[in-house]
Formats: structure tokens, sequence, C-alpha cells
């Protein structure tokens, strides 16, 4: 699990430091901060510790007890370049903190692609010159109709260039899918991701409005230069699942609109943590739990970001089966029919509910109705095509800063 190497430095200084794997969100922040204690108690050397260090005032407190000398901090640099310099001002609140989510680091390295950050485009593109304001010719009164991580990633991008950016929500909250997925048992530091864009745009000056319907109406009325839509997208309801009342979205669950009971499977066809952290939800609340895909793996990139393990570990111990290469074929609400997808072989569950984890649909309806009434109009996240967070990011900045 760890190997303790002694390094002799350029500047002839001896440490002692400690080389462990990349810790997810769920594994407890600071996690190994008793081995380098206890190599510390051993040795006549300063000590490195290392392992989920996420904050500057989690560094200070380890350094204070005595635990370490030095504390190195990987993942949380590459969230924020500037994390130690805003340490070191005492600007510790303004700190992008990193969420241990290992999509765009561990997970892109892993596959030797260039080094990004979930919630930082400029990370690994800083030659590009991505993410810094330049000059534009005038200022311009901007729209953004809703507050994802599309939409404040192209509000910040946005204000950055010196535009006057307005964001209206439909909901109360900002956030989006992000916001519902931190709400997960050992997901909640998803919801870094929005804290952090929601305190950029403060610093900036971005309006942000809750509870605010937009229609083309209301986008004439506020009469915007720019008008960018980030609305998201819905659930989308399987052809196989017919008119059953007991099949709903994992979003369903998480939005506390379906209540699931007894026996459920979980249909992961997105290959995520969609399923599994739904399964795992579940399971806490009594449910009998089996996940099933039509691929070879349950949950098959938690592999990228250093998740599977333990993920195996959790459902063994909370009783969920695991079944791959299964299909839906059809439902009438008690029989579930199952394709065995190498074979042909038909198989049937009959569980009490069907939760889906499956492609969404864009929530685009605002953006062709703009588009009809000659309005220009840029659409950016989910309402272009479901992705994942980083990708929403990405486009929400190259729009936004392009403006």
């Amino acid at each position: 699990t760890g190997q303790v190497d002694y390094i002799n430095t350029s500047i002839g200084v001896a440490t002692a430091s400690l080389f462990m794997i990349e810790a997810s969100m769920h594994i407890t922040p600071g996690y190994a901060m008793f081995i380098p204690s206890a190599i510390r108690q051993a040795v006549d050397l300063p000590v490195v510790g290392v392992g989920r260090f996420k904050d500057p005032l989690q560094a200070e407190r380890a350094l204070e007890e005595g635990q370490c000398d030095l504390v190195g901090v990987v993942r949380g640099q590459i969230a924020d370049a500037d994390f130690a310099a805003k340490a070191r001002a005492g600007h510790t609140d303004d700190t992008r903190l990193c969420l241990s989510c290992n999509q765009e680091c561990v997970g892109r390295m892993g596959l030797n692609r260039w080094l990004g950050c979930i919630e930082n485009p400029r990370t690994g593109r800083e030659s590009q010159h991505v993410g810094e304001p330049r000059r534009v010719d005038r200022v311009r009164d901007v729209l953004i109709v809703g507050a994802g991580p599309a939409g404040l990633q192209a509000a910040s991008a946005a204000a950055r260039n010196g535009h006057r950016v307005t964001v209206c929500e439909r909901t109360t909250q900002p956030g989006g899918q992000v916001r519902l997925a931190a709400s997960v048992p050992n997901r909640a530091e998803l919801g870094d991701l929005v804290r952090n864009q929601v305190s950029e745009c403060r610093r900036l000056g971005v309006e942000v409005h809750y509870g605010v319907e937009v229609d083309a109406a209301e986008v004439a009325r506020r009469g915007a230069d720019v008008v960018v839509v980030a609305t998201g997208a819905t659930p989308a309801r399987p052809w196989w699942a017919g008119d059953a009342s007991n099949v709903c979205d994992v979003r369903d669950v998480l939005e506390g609109t379906a209540h699931p009971t007894g026996s459920v499977v979980v249909l992961d066809e997105i290959g995520f943590h969609h399923a599994t952290s739904v399964a795992e939800l579940l399971a806490d609340r009594g449910c009998t739990v089996e996940v099933i895909t039509p691929g070879m793996v349950v949950g098959q990139d938690l592999g990228i970001t250093l998740d599977m393990e333990n993920w195996w570990i959790r459902a063994g111990a909370k009783g969920i089966v695991q079944s791959t290469e299964l299909v839906p074929m059809g439902f009438d609400g008690e029989s579930l029919q199952l394709q065995h997808h190498p074979t042909g072989a038909m198989v049937e569950r009959r569980p009490d509910w069907v939760v889906c984890a499956v492609p969404a649909s864009p929530a685009d309806g605002l953006y062709h109705e703009l588009r009809g009434a000659g309005l220009a109009v840029e659409r950016i996240g989910d309402c272009v095509a479901p992705r994942r967070a980083h990708a929403a990011v990405v486009e929400g900045e190259r729009v936004g800063a392009a403006i």
C-alpha cells in the first residue's frame, strides 16, 4: 500500500516521503497521516505527509499537530495553481478546492492524454492562455439561462472579459445535476465544484437570479446583447419500459419524486457513478439491489478514476449484486425480460422497481424557441448533448471567453 523512499535533494536536505495511490472522494481527507506521524517518531529526517489535502487549513493543522514536517499537495495544485500563494496571502476561501474525483488528472493521465481538471479549464492548457482575460471592443450585456456547471463557467469567463453578466436559474439552487450527484453518500465533495463556481461568479460581479422561468418573451424583455442557453437535460424513458409505473430514473430518486422499495434493479447504461452511487443509496435505505449492465463490467469507468476496487468492496458489504452483459427487452411492471447478448439467451427478473441510469435527453426547447424567433443565441452543456461535468465546464469556458 505504501513505500518509504529516502531522497537527497539538490540542496542536500534529506527527506522521507511516502508514495501512495491517489484516493478518491470516498476516502477521508488526510487518510494517510498516521503513517508520516509514525515515521516522524522513528527517523531524524524531515517527513513529508501526503494524502488528500484539500485546503491550506487542513495542511496547517497537520503541521501544528506534529504529524509531519512538510505537506505535499498535488491534486490541490492541479485544481488551483495558486493554492500555495492564496494560502500564504490568507485567501483560503478563494481556493478552488480539489474534488478528488480523479476524472481529468489521474483518469486522463492513465489514458496517456494531457493533464486536466474537471473544474479548471486552464489546467494542462496554460500555454494556450486559456482562462486569461482578453481585451474586448465593447462591454456587452450577457444573459445566461441555467446555473449548472456549463452556465456558471460561461458566466465567469464572460465576466473576466469585463462584460455585464446575468444568470437566470429556474430552480432555487445552482449546480444542476452536479448538485443532485452531491446528495449521494460519499459524493458530497462534488458540491465543491458548484461552490467554487458560485464563489468565482460572485467575485467577478455576476448577478445570479433563482426561481426565474425564461422564455423568448422574457429574453426580449431583458434586451441582452448575447444570450447563452444552458438548460441541461431531462431524464429519458427507455422504449422497453412501456407504461409501467414502477420504472424511474436515477434523477427521480435523487430529487425525491420516486421512492423505490423492496427489490430494485438498477440499470447501468452509462457506466459511471450514476448507477453505482444510487445503488448504494437504495441499499442503505433497506432495498435489495441488483445492478445490471449491458457492458462487461458494472460502472466500467470507475476503473479510470481509481474507484472500482472500493466500489466492489462496498457493494459486497451492502449485498449489492452485479450482473453483466444483459440487455433489457421489455417490462410489464412485473416481469423484466433481459437478453444475455453474447449467447442470445433470455433471462427474467421480477423486481418491485427498475431504476434507470441511461443517457438523458437535451432540454433544448428554449434554444429552438429563441432561434425560431430570429435571435442570436448560443447553447452549451447538456442541452447540446448530455455529457459529463468536465466537458460542460470546458464548453462553458470556451463560449464565455469568446464573447
